[in-house]
């Protein structure tokens, strides 16, 4: 019988300290924390406050996160070479609340508007200088689209002052800067609007403002935040208007989520219900603003084809109303509902049967927990809404 083979030093690695076996590879012992690291990690630790740990308890996590800290730094290495850029604390930052949207729905920063093309951008850009010049304002017109008639018709239409309204047009900032995208035209643009005193922008639109075609506003997820940032160093309230993707009524702006990232505040406008030219604007995406109701524009024309008046409207208020009007004769499902509503829009797009359903049932939710309405079923088709009796 043949012994075991007796292990020697054979068997182990051979080689200098650099090479992948040798001692250079072997995990670096943890380093102890110093005594002052473990005093500043026990003032850290109550400052956070820990009343139910005994003093062990307090002890040990103190030593704990000493340690981990210097762990980290060994791991982290030397610090890079030069003074640290200044930083600051959260308390250092204000956290009251935002100030009141600008004209109940611009944010003091920049503002994204997007709807499909025929829905009433134009037009809700100029209600929007409008509203402006009664609140005391100056608004501004960047022009990429150099649509001037269009901008002074419907304006004049609504009873606006066009003298009181800046227009400028890319080719207005002189040769060098007509064609470049507007991020490297802001600094012009500032200029001009501070000569002419204004306090509110609007860019339409981000296509031709860009300068570049929509492909690249689709896949390049820079341009956003390059357009927000040249917008807000110019450091007036603007809004800017685009479009979702062709086919795409509700789709994110050109395709790319990227724009809902950069805007603080962006609505969606599509088309509504009911007899006329009327415009459902309603946020998509609202930061430090928790929930912002929708609104709709009613807009009446002239004879010669000119807006003339328009009309804001809550759009929940107005959709309660819908409602109630529709259950005045009895209890209704659901889907009898819609498909009355759908009926009031002309041509509506594809898609919108599902968004007027999940609209409908959203308001009738709401009206049910505030006792406008009931739900009479369970489930399934049979279930019917009725108007509640009211005490």
């Amino acid at each position: 019988m043949t012994a075991d083979p007796v292990p020697t030093m054979d068997g182990l690695p051979a080689g200098d300290p650099g090479d992948a076996g040798g001692p250079a590879a072997w995990p670096a012992p943890a380093p102890l924390p110093s005594a002052r690291a473990i005093e500043e990690a026990r003032r850290d630790l109550e400052r956070h406050g820990r009343p139910h740990d005994t003093p062990e308890q307090r002890a040990a996590l103190a030593y704990d996160l000493a340690a981990w800290r210097a762990e980290r730094e060994l791991r982290r290495g030397p610090s890079p070479a030069g003074p640290a850029p200044a930083w600051r604390t959260l308390d250092e930052v204000p956290d009251a609340p935002p100030p009141p949207l600008l004209l109940g729905w611009l944010e003091d920063a920049a503002t994204l508007a997007y709807a499909a093309p025929g829905v009433g951008k134009g037009t809700t850009g100029a209600w929007a200088v409008c509203e402006a010049l009664r609140a005391g304002m100056r608004p501004a017109v960047f022009d990429a689209e150099r649509r001037p008639r269009e901008w002074s018709r419907r304006v004049s239409g609504l009873g606006g002052d066009r003298s009181r309204v800046v227009y400028l047009e890319p080719a207005d900032l002189g040769p060098g800067l007509a064609g470049r995208p507007f991020w490297e035209q802001a600094g012009a643009v500032d200029r001009v609007l501070r000569a002419a005193g204004a306090d509110l922008l609007i860019l339409d639109s981000l296509l031709p403002a860009s300068g570049v075609g929509e492909d690249r506003l689709r896949s390049d997820a820079q341009a956003p935040f390059l357009f927000v940032s040249a917008l807000e160093g110019i450091g007036l309230p603007s809004l800017s208007f685009g479009h979702p993707p062709k086919g795409q009524p509700e789709g994110d702006p050109f395709g790319s989520m990227a724009w809902l990232a950069a805007f603080r505040l962006t609505w969606l406008g599509t088309a509504a219900e009911g007899d006329g030219h009327r415009i459902r604007w309603r946020p998509r995406k609202r930061n430090e603003r928790g929930r912002i109701p929708g609104f709709l524009l009613a807009v009446s024309y002239g004879d010669d084809g000119r807006p003339c008046a328009v009309e804001r409207a809550d759009d929940d208020e107005t959709t309660r109303d819908w409602i109630l009007g529709g259950l005045a004769a009895g209890p209704r499902a659901m889907a009898d509902l819609a498909d009355e509503m759908l009926a009031e829009m002309d041509e509506p797009p594809a898609g919108e049967a599902e968004r007027v359903r999940e609209r409908l049932g959203r308001a009738l939710r709401r009206m049910a927990a505030e006792g406008w309405v009931e739900k009479m079923g369970t489930r399934g088709p049979s279930v019917r809404w009725a108007l509640r009796v009211r005490p």
